[in-house]
């Protein structure tokens, strides 16, 4: 997959030297599971699982490349949202990226790619309640909040691996995407 500026590829098991930078970067994983920079250890298995995505559902978490350079600025896919039954947007961007618009590209891009080409009926976001620039680009994106993890609807939410933080209390909002083109 492909945009005007950026290049939508798979991984290899090397390229979590290259996603080592951002997954260590502090401003760029505040929000991010426990809201610390990412363990050595733990950059290899996300690349291995976008591996397993990507052959068991035809999808995961591309490596975003820019187009005129082929750096990797980041990551930006779709993925099995753990301990339920949703499919999850997900982003991250090297801070040297930010507020370019290529998220708002990229992530366009995937949703049309979830809807149209996987058959996707529901995507899912998820966004801790303190990172209102993520909130508000879902909001420019057509997400709309469906839920929080108190909703009594979705049992499953409390399962969610970021509630299970011994260190932080996540309050994380469900949200669901309609295609906007």
């Amino acid at each position: 997959m492909r945009t005007e500026h950026l290049v939508f590829s798979p991984w290899s098991e090397a390229d979590w030297q290259a996603l080592k930078p951002i997954a260590t970067d502090p401003e760029v994983m505040r929000y991010i599971s426990e809201g610390f920079p990412w363990p050595d250890d733990l950059i290899p298995e996300f690349v291995q699982h976008q591996m397993h995505c990507l052959r068991e559902y035809g999808f995961c978490m591309w490596r975003l490349l820019e187009a005129n350079t082929d750096q990797m600025i980041g990551f930006c896919g779709l993925q099995p949202l753990a301990n339920t039954p949703d499919i999850e947007i997900g982003w991250w961007l090297a801070r040297a990226h930010w507020g370019r618009g290529l998220a708002t590209e990229a992530a366009r891009a995937v949703l049309c790619d979830g809807f149209e080409r996987v058959g996707l009926q529901r995507i899912v976001a998820v966004a801790h309640p303190c990172n209102g620039a993520s909130r508000h680009f879902m909001e420019k994106l057509g997400i709309a909040m469906i839920a929080t993890p108190n909703t009594r609807e979705l049992p499953w939410f409390s399962k969610h691996p970021c509630l299970q933080s011994p260190h932080i209390f996540w309050h994380i909002a469900l949200l669901r995407a309609s295609l906007v083109t």
